[in-house]
């Protein structure tokens, strides 16, 4: 079958944070399965193969990629069009652009995928007449086994991890879930040959810092771990499963022989459970003597020492996300997080020690949060700064779609689904604005208690470490990002660049 799966534009609110420009690895991984089970598969990457546009839509709102009439001339014809939608603050955007496209092809089939429908299947189908089926979890077996259906004219019901529209009866239909894949060696890797990759790699675009051609790996699939903010049960489930060692390095190698990469973002959810695995993937990357970088979001603690993370840094690895999120051991308690923010602050230091850039994320607002605890929090981070960590992530609480609190907020009647509450969540990277959801603190304290404890952190770490403010000043005027912080900086004044000429065609005319 001829299948195009469209990843949307990138969109990011006009406030105080762009939006992350990156490839996306779900589409890719996707589009893999499906070629390798014999579909002719188009990826038409919005944001990619535009990535240099950008304009203002909905009056508050940047959308960075190619414009939606410009998607018509480029799409092919096809049996089956595929949607990913991974966050939940895209989709009023993203379910016009299927409407859209709908108007162009009616007579085809349309799926969507990702964690946003994975956590509001139902919604999804309720809320976007464009879309028959809500493929549901890990995708690619799912999705392989949907287009056979639909090739033999085989009932959908018969096929797992679907969500399907009955319009006759006006209702949708979930079949079983579909069971996570347990080989995930034997699925191929991503087809990274179907997206404008390079636009990416030259311009050194990722979620994290920039360290030159850059790539996303997988290492693993999944989290043990059951946080109540956290959307992961919806998408994943429980299980975590490892690739094998020998797999990833592999892959890495392909990648700096065909793309010329040197760094590299894991981008699992979890990387590291157990601790025998990230020391034999280390000590594979420094068998092979491979001379790249690579970086590694929402570390936890709990296999992690200072042995680990010296030898994450001989095998390259240059900066870590330390998910702490609170300094209050009562809050973390109360959202099920199992994490000892002491330990995080030694393995901080150890960290720093090694010669990593680190940063840690904080949320705020949370529902059991009160003052206490926001201040064991600032202090925290004031020991931190001294210390010398280079980046501290601030982020108001939001009950995030497919979390334990979100499904609280919505049986509880706090929380109603619509377009408002969706755009609302760009408040979470947004520093100009916050939503709150706390008993304790309101939308305006919320937002002052964001500014004062990032303002205070940044502030008492560039005093006490005075070398990194000529450094943040310096790349500012040459465009250079060596840390998040510069390339947060890069991106508001992007934002500001989009609006100023948004505004200057309307004055004249």
């Amino acid at each position: 079958m001829k299948v195009t799966l469209i990843r949307p534009p990138a969109y990011s609110s006009r406030g105080f944070m762009g939006a992350q420009l990156v490839p996306y690895l779900g589409i890719v991984y996707l589009g893999a399965a499906l070629r390798a089970a014999g579909h002719d598969v188009d990826i038409v990457d919005m944001c990619g193969e535009d990535i240099s546009r950008a304009e203002v839509v909905r009056g508050s709102f940047i959308q960075h990629g190619m414009p939606i009439p410009a998607l018509r001339s480029r799409l092919k014809p096809s049996d089956v069009f595929g949607f990913t939608c991974m966050f939940s603050q895209d989709w009023p955007f993203h379910r016009d652009l299927m409407i859209q496209v709908r108007e162009w092809y009616p007579g085809c089939v349309f799926f969507a995928g990702g964690e946003h429908v994975s956590a509001l299947p139902d919604y999804c189908l309720k809320d976007c007449p464009a879309l028959d089926v809500c493929v549901v979890g890990e995708g690619e077996d799912v999705a392989v086994q949907l287009l056979k259906g639909l090739k033999e004219k085989r009932p959908l019901a018969d096929v797992a991890g679907l969500v399907i529209r009955r319009p006759r009866e006006e209702a949708v239909q979930q079949t079983p879930r579909a069971s996570r894949i347990k080989d995930v060696d034997a699925i191929p890797w991503p087809a990274w040959d179907l997206v404008p990759l390079e636009n990416y790699l030259s311009r050194g675009y990722n979620y994290h810092i920039r360290r030159g051609r850059t790539i996303p790996i997988l290492a693993t699939r999944g989290c043990p771990y059951r946080c109540t903010f956290c959307s992961n049960v919806h998408m994943w489930g429980s299980p975590w499963v490892p690739r094998s060692v020998k797999d990833i390095v592999d892959e890495m190698e392909c990648y700096i022989k065909k793309y010329r990469v040197d760094n590299f973002v894991f981008s699992d959810l979890t990387a590291v459970i157990r601790k025998e695995n990230i020391i034999d993937l280390c000590e594979e990357i420094i068998r092979r003597k491979i001379n790249v970088t690579w970086q590694l979001p929402t570390l936890r603690t709990e296999a992690v020492d200072r042995d680990v993370l010296e030898r994450m840094r001989r095998a390259g690895c240059r900066d870590l996300d330390f998910a702490m999120e609170s300094g209050s051991r009562e809050v973390l308690k109360s959202v099920r997080k199992k994490n000892d923010p002491e330990k995080i602050f030694r393995l901080i230091q150890d960290g720093l020690a090694a010669g990593m850039n680190l940063s840690t994320n904080i949320i705020i607002g949370l529902p059991r949060e009160g003052w206490k605890d926001f201040f064991q929090t600032f202090g925290m981070a004031s020991r931190l700064a001294v210390k010398g960590l280079q980046e501290l992530n601030v982020f108001p609480f939001i009950p995030y779609p497919g979390s334990e609190l979100f499904d609280d907020f919505l049986r509880q009647k706090k929380l109603i689904l619509s377009d408002d509450y969706f755009l609302n969540l760009f408040g979470y990277a947004d520093l100009s604005k916050a939503v709150s959801w706390s008993a304790h603190f309101s939308p305006r304290t919320l937002s002052l208690m964001r500014f004062v404890l990032l303002s205070h952190f940044y502030g008492l770490m560039l005093l006490t470490h005075p070398r990194r403010a000529w450094r943040l000043v310096s790349n500012a005027f040459q465009g250079k990002t060596t840390t998040k912080l510069e390339g947060v900086v890069a991106r508001i004044l992007r934002n500001i660049k989009i609006s100023f000429q948004k505004e200057h065609r309307h004055a004249n005319g």
